[in-house]
This record gives C-alpha cells, structure tokens and sequence, in this order.
C-alpha cells in the first residue's frame, strides 16, 4: 500500500514542488495562477502543504488568503502518484489551516482536467466545465475552527474509511446505523429518522474502536475531537469542571465527532467507585445537552461494557450500543491474502493459517507478517540471495506469537453482546 505525509510547504521545497507542477500539465495549458504569483505566496507565509512519499515531495496545495476568502491556487501531483486520493488529503490538510485563520470561503481556478479537479469534486465544492471555477463555504465559522484547533481536534483524511480492513461487519453495521443517518439529514429528516446524537463502542482491546471512530469522522467530513478525561485535572472534581468546561465550548461546534475512549475509567458503576461519581454526574449532565443539537455525534468506547454505571448507557442518552469484535475468519483470510501477495511470491495456505489465528486483531496478524518477514530478511543477510518469505516462516512466526483476543475474551464478549447490544 502507498504511504504518504502531507505536512507543511517550507521554502526550501519550493524547488521540489516546480518539478511537480511543471509535471502536473494538462494539455499544455498555463496553469491561471502563474509559478511566480505562488512562490510569492508561499514566500509570503500564505498555508501551504506538501505530500511525501519516502521523503519526496510527490504533491503540493497552495493558497492565496484574501480576508476571509482563499484561493487554492496549486493543487498539484506527480503524475504518478495521481488517482491514490493524496490529492484530496492535501486539499483537506489545507483547508484546516486556511480556517484556523478565519477563512470561510475557499474558492480554485482549474482547466476542466487539470490535476486536482477530481479532488475538489470529492471535496464538495461545485463548479462548471470549461475553465472550472470551484467555490465552497466553509460548515463551521472561523471561531468554530478555532475551538476545533483548541481542543486538539483535527480533520482525518476521506480514505481514512475506506483503507480500514477487517473488520466489515463492524464496518457495515456502523455505516448503516451511525453514518448514513447523518450524511443524509434531509432524506431522514423527510422520513422521521432522528439521526443519532452518541453511541457506545464495546468490545476487547485492540479490536480497532478508535480507528472506527477516525474513520467515521473522515468519511463525515467532520473534525475528530478526542476528549481526555484524566488529563482534566487531578482529583475528581477538577476532571468534571473540565468536563462541563469542554462541553460548553463545544456548544460552538457546528460539526464534530467527539471520542472519549475507555470511558468506564471514568463512568463506571457508582458504587464500585465512590470517588468517581462527581465525573459520572458530569457526564450524564453535558451528554444531552451535547446531543440536543444536530450535526454532532458523541462516540465512547469501553473494553467492559459491563463496569459502565447503568445510568450513563440507557436509552436516550446512547443512540445505540455497538459490538466491535476482532475479524472473522473471512475477514483475516482477505487481509492475509493481501500481505502474503504483497510480500512473497510462494506457495502458502492462507485458508489454513486465517483458521489458526482465530482471536488475532489486525495489528496481530500485522505483527505476524512482519515477523515472518523477518525470518526471511535475516537468511538474505547471511547471503540467501534468492530468500522469500515461505509458509515455514509464517509458521514459525505464529508459534511465536498469540492473539490478543483469548477464548475466554471471546466467550465474555459474546456474553455482553448478547446483554448489552443496542441497535
């Protein structure tokens, strides 16, 4: 799989990013922004991006700030790296420090197939063919942006759903019940759906909850806030006074996806921990005043949906209560499929190894497949030219490893599934 950085445009990229832009030609037609009307911007501290592939810069998304308007003025790819959805990450990098400054409307010039144009479509932005013109306001107003940077929130990438694998029933079920509800306001709205306001996520470590959570923000398109509780404050009082202190300001927000995760540290049952109940008070007191207000979603997430205090999870607090468990069988055998092409051209039972690693999560089999890979890269350094990762070493790296779910997790889990689950 491509992997890429999108990071900050520094002057000294500049001589980097006119190679990519000199490759980025559609049809020989000049680009309406000129090379030197960007390098002035950029030099003029005007927020810019680059993305990088093994430390070369592939990409690059520049603007031009005119109060509160901006003009994106160079989105552009190496044309080899075109089509992998870097161009849409760069385009939302960008946005997020063009708003952070005040900026509401993000308006771009391209020629109709000039690199980029594909981008700002999946970005939302409209414009006509020909010369296209792309504009958009901005959801959130630039003090909304500020709080968002305040609290540590971010915007994840689009893909950031899509590349999540494993895991497809959890997938569809949270895209059927959480997603599609509030990606389609007025079709629910029309059909007296209240989209939902909060959930639940329960199920055994490791089993891929907060990247479900930055997926759901990503594929949303709304900035992923994760809230801390203990570094709130230091005794219980002072991390609910930083409860309801966060929750007012994020009263301002207009969208966002908030994430507490193992959330029965601090709302377990009462009575197991006496100390605690000022912070579950808290939150059963900012939760509905979180939720009254659409385009939010408040998402916690437990190990042990059990040790939540039953006051904190009942109906009307908690839209639902969702399982997320490690991969099935066909979810392992499709993710091994995939490594094992990726790094070896050997024979290997898949079938027979996705059946050994029942209760392995995604960075288990992960590990597996870079332990195998190890084997193999330790005889090509004793001189094994010709050493490829074969089924022996994924079969010694399986004796060397275990999953991190256990029988007895799995057993517990079905227990609470069967209990809690509320969808």
């Amino acid at each position: 799989m491509v992997e890429w950085v999108i990071r900050e445009m520094v002057n000294t990229d500049l001589d980097a990013a006119v190679r990519v832009w000199e490759d980025s030609g559609i049809n020989a037609a000049e680009p309406v922004f000129s090379i030197a009307e960007v390098a002035a911007a950029i030099s003029d501290g005007d927020p810019a991006v680059v993305a990088e592939v093994a430390g070369h810069v592939v990409g690059t998304a520049c603007s031009i700030v005119d109060g509160d308007r901006a003009w994106v003025v160079r989105l552009a790819l190496s044309s080899r790296w075109r089509n992998h959805g870097i161009g849409s990450e760069m385009l939302m990098a960008l946005e997020q420090r063009l708003t952070s400054r005040g900026v509401t409307r993000l308006s771009a010039l391209l020629h109709e197939g000039e690199v980029g144009d594909s981008a700002f479509a999946n970005q939302s932005y409209d414009g006509p063919i020909s010369l296209r013109y792309f504009d958009r306001r901005e959801s959130y107003a630039a003090s909304h942006a500020q709080t968002v940077t305040e609290l540590g929130g971010r915007i994840i990438p689009a893909t950031a759903w899509s590349r999540l694998s494993g895991g497809e029933d959890n997938k569809a079920l949270i895209e059927r019940m959480l997603i599609q509800p509030l990606a389609e306001p007025m079709l629910a709205e029309r059909l007296g759906l209240r989209p939902p306001g909060a959930a639940i996520l329960f199920g055994p470590p490791g089993t891929g909850k907060t990247s479900l959570v930055r997926g759901i923000a990503g594929r949303l398109g709304w900035p992923f806030i994760e809230v801390f509780p203990a570094q709130l404050g230091t005794t219980a009082a002072e991390i609910a006074s930083g409860i309801r202190t966060t929750f007012d300001r994020l009263q301002s927000v207009e969208h966002a996806v908030v994430f507490i995760d193992e959330v029965d540290e601090v709302a377990s049952r009462r009575q197991e921990a006496s100390a605690a109940q000022a912070i579950t008070n808290e939150l059963l007191k900012v939760i509905p005043g979180f939720r009254n207000r659409s385009g939010r979603l408040l998402i916690c997430a437990t190990n042990s949906i059990s040790r939540l205090d039953p006051a904190f999870a009942r109906t009307g607090r908690f839209d639902f209560i969702l399982p997320v468990g490690p991969p099935d069988r066909a979810a392992r055998t499709e993710a091994l499929t995939s490594e094992i092409t990726r790094i070896t051209d050997r024979p290997v039972d898949v079938t027979a190894l996705a059946a050994a690693t029942e209760g392995y999560t995604m960075a288990d089999l992960d590990h597996l497949i870079r332990t195998a890979a190890q084997l193999a890269f330790e005889r090509a350094l004793l001189g094994d030219d010709g050493a490829r990762v074969e089924h022996a070493d994924l079969d010694r790296a399986l004796n060397a490893t275990k999953p991190s779910v256990m029988l007895e997790d799995m057993a517990i889990f079905a227990e609470e599934i069967e209990r809690y689950s509320r969808y």
